[in-house]
């Protein structure tokens, strides 16, 4: 459901268009519903956006490149505080040397994506409260969109190319923006994908992370695997994995998956998804899915329901 935005030189984010300008978004909301004592059905925005994209041809093979996105609350406000925020936002240089960019937007090692299936949805694995990516117990989440990011995107060279950023995380104490260093490098061939990502954060706080994402394609069937280990300024160490699979049969995709974080603090997770996603048209989707999380011995087991437009 949530798309690896690394591709980016080659199909993600960065795809410029044609066209001088380009209007795009997404509009998503579900219907969820907990076994915990005293929920009841609630409906939620799962990261509806709207933005604008486009770039200029400057000649001898170089354009400039900008996107503007923002965060748009369909079903009430963004983050419970306003009903637009600021996004992804960028201007930069694209050519034979590849893409440099200038701005805020997610880092290298968030855009390094994970197995999730199930992504902007109640059933979330990669992110603040899910698998890979989670906050940690004395130490940050690494699934960050930075302020104050200077990126630079390689050119493509035989199915590989790598993603590396520095910032601030608008942190308006500190001065120096590379406090904090983002990796992400990307290998594509055919029906293999295998992603790495790394993070520092060494001169805002001592801590760090790496992670190893593949994904293959058999026929109609998708695997994906992750592994994620994390160290915070505390001193507490993340082990986490999360391993999917999908089924396509024309409109219709089966997936499941499951994963597990340990942690030296008490904030171990085991999760696992089952659902199905129909296709009323390419850009038109609902879905179904079944949320089982086992938090430290405490259950607790979410259904939903959503429907997704892009345009």
């Amino acid at each position: 459901m949530k798309k690896s935005l690394i591709a980016l030189a080659v199909a993600g984010a960065f795809a410029i268009p044609a066209s001088a300008a380009e209007l795009y978004g997404q509009v998503r909301v579900s219907l969820d519903k907990s076994d915990a004592a005293g929920a009841e059905w609630n409906m939620a925005n799962r990261v509806s956006r709207v933005g604008v994209k486009g770039s200029e041809d400057l000649g001898g093979g170089m354009s400039a490149v900008y996107g503007l996105e923002w965060g748009v609350g369909v079903a009430g406000a963004v983050e419970g505080t306003t009903n637009m925020t600021a996004r992804n936002q960028f201007v930069g240089l694209k050519g034979g040397f590849g893409t440099v960019l200038f701005g805020t937007h997610d880092t290298p090692y968030k855009l390094a994506g994970s197995a999730d299936l199930f992504g902007d949805t109640a059933a979330d694995s990669q992110g603040g409260g899910g698998i890979i990516g989670r906050t940690m117990t004395g130490g940050a989440s690494f699934d960050l969109r930075a302020n104050n990011a200077i990126a630079y995107i390689t050119p493509d060279v035989a199915g590989f190319h790598a993603a590396v950023a520095v910032t601030n995380h608008g942190v308006a104490t500190e001065s120096n923006l590379s406090a904090a260093q983002s990796l992400a490098l990307v290998y594509v061939n055919g029906p293999l994908k295998v992603t790495y990502g790394y993070e520092n954060h060494d001169d805002l706080v001592d801590e760090s992370a790496w992670k190893l994402n593949a994904a293959y394609k058999i026929g109609d069937i998708g695997l994906g695997a992750t592994y994620e280990s994390k160290e915070s300024a505390a001193g507490v160490d993340h082990d986490a994995y999360l391993v999917s699979v999908s089924y396509g049969m024309g409109p219709i995709t089966l997936a499941a998956q499951t994963g597990k974080v340990d942690t030296s603090a008490t904030t171990d997770l085991t999760r696992t998804t089952l659902g199905m996603i129909y296709g009323l048209s390419k850009r038109t989707s609902v879905y179904v899915g079944y949320n089982m999380d086992d938090n430290n011995g405490t259950e607790t087991n979410t259904t939903t329901f959503g429907l997704n437009h892009s345009f």
